[in-house]
């Protein structure tokens, strides 16, 4: 069963992982698959990625927190798997836009953090 409702700080562990999270944008409602990360015990989104495709890393071109939000379990969508679904719909701003994030987002986000992760 689907733990509704869960937070991202039901484990608190930092690890090298690229998690797959669902997103839907109150602006119109569409879905987007976002990468995630576990940094500090949170768990953050990462919508794009400084990336050198001869480098064995990249790095987050800014990190979203979404401590606190509730999550729902993941699945598979189509052909897409992804390992939850950000239950409140997010401004696609906080996402994509300019730096900083909407006022109304209450949550930390963090540009071009020097955390490098592995290619997969």
């Amino acid at each position: 069963m689907a733990a509704v409702g869960r937070n991202c700080n039901d484990q608190k562990i930092s690890d090298q992982k690229i998690y797959s999270v669902i997103v839907k944008f109150k602006d119109d409602g569409s879905l987007a698959q976002c990468a995630a990360v576990r940094h500090d015990g949170r768990l953050w989104l990462v919508p794009e990625w400084i990336d050198d495709p001869a480098a064995p890393l990249m790095r987050p071109e800014r990190m979203v927190c979404i401590e606190g939000l509730p999550l729902k379990d993941g699945g598979t969508l189509g052909a897409r798997k992804f390992d939850w679904i950000l239950r409140p719909e997010i401004p696609k701003a906080v996402l994509t836009g300019p730096l900083p994030p909407p006022p109304d987002w209450p949550l930390p986000v963090v540009a071009r953090p020097d955390l490098p992760f592995p290619r997969d």
